[in-house]
């Protein structure tokens, strides 16, 4: 035992011994130190933008009649998306160096040993063709920045995060995103039209640092809110006609909200009439709808498309719609047992 000792203390006065406490302390903070650092990135105030409903009602101008200069400041001064508290004094793209050596286009936000994150730019035609032309016509082309994860030189997830279109008579379509150094990522679309400048879609997400991928949190939208992976959340609103509430058939599309409604309320009352039969079958509904948000929410990545937001939720509800008329059947033949 004394000679173990002994060398115990050999070890701890040996120089060796010490190379190795310094390898342990330093080699985390050495792999974790960022190469490069550009974050937080975008506009900031997007992060806060959440309140839709409210937003665009203060937002909302009719520009078809005869204003004044006074009361056009006036809706500048009270709409969050135009007042001049909206700006952020974060970085854009375009006030970050770009990585010459790699392409004119790629901007690198952050860069580490675990993974980079860079932007680049893109340009299309409507038609979603590549444009090479600076001088290319505004009024027909998209352009903005998608957002890459990069892993061991391998791009391993993307994110559109940046678009703008200006459509017939001036009017906008514009994403817009922030990024703070916690990795959170913030999107917005927005645009400006007759009625004024409104919001179409605010989303939060994040990076995953275990599985370096991109994932959404929460998505909203006037009218439906999504936080991921599993709940659809329908949000009341004064434009919602209960009177319109279809099931499907040749002349309704099965990918709005009203049939949405209709089959959601047809499954709970023949749930509920399933559990007074069979107890066994009691409370299903909540556990099936899970199931169903789960598979038919999808993450929005943003790729062109026009009238994305209404692309997307129509896809949404239209495999949420056919879930619930093949839980309706399968339900009615249960029914038919008792």
């Amino acid at each position: 035992m004394e000679k173990f000792k002994v060398e115990i203390i050999k070890l701890i006065n040996s120089k060796l011994f010490i190379g190795l406490c310094l390898l342990i302390i330093f080699t985390p903070a050495t792999f974790s130190k960022p190469l490069n650092n550009s974050l937080p990135c975008g506009w900031s105030k997007i992060k806060k933008m959440s309140d839709i409903k409210t937003i665009n009602k203060k937002c909302y101008f009719d520009y078809s009649l005869d204003y004044t200069d006074l009361d056009i400041e006036n809706s500048t001064k009270n709409c969050p998306l135009t007042s001049s508290d909206s700006t952020s004094d974060s970085d854009t793209p375009e006030n970050i160096e770009k990585e010459d050596s790699v392409s004119e286009k790629k901007i690198y936000l952050y860069q580490s040993d675990q993974f980079s994150l860079f932007l680049e730019e893109f340009s299309l035609n409507l038609k979603g063709e590549p444009i090479s032309d600076p001088n290319y016509d505004p009024y027909d082309k998209i352009s903005g920045y998608i957002l890459f994860l990069e892993k061991d030189g391998q791009i391993v997830d993307y994110l559109t995060v940046s678009s703008s279109e200006i459509g017939d008579s001036g009017f906008t379509y514009e994403l817009d995103f922030y990024i703070d150094k916690k990795f959170n990522i913030w999107l917005l679309t927005h645009g400006v039209s007759d009625l004024g400048e409104g919001i179409g879609l605010w989303g939060h997400y994040k990076i995953n640092l275990q599985k370096i991928k991109f994932e959404a949190i929460k998505i909203k939208t006037e009218f439906e809110q999504i936080n991921f992976p599993d709940k659809l959340i329908v949000l009341p609103n004064q434009y919602f006609d209960k009177d319109l509430v279809h099931p499907c058939s040749e002349e309704y599309d099965c990918n709005d909200q009203h049939s949405y409604i209709y089959y959601l309320n047809e499954v709970k009352k023949s749930s509920a009439l399933l559990g007074q039969k069979s107890k066994a079958l009691k409370n299903t509904f909540t556990l099936f709808k899970k199931k169903l948000d789960e598979t038919c929410i999808k993450m929005p990545r943003f790729d062109y498309n026009k009238e994305y937001e209404n692309s997307y939720f129509n896809d949404l509800y239209s495999c949420e719609i056919n879930g619930l008329k093949q839980e309706l059947i399968r339900i009615e033949k249960e029914l038919g047992k008792y």
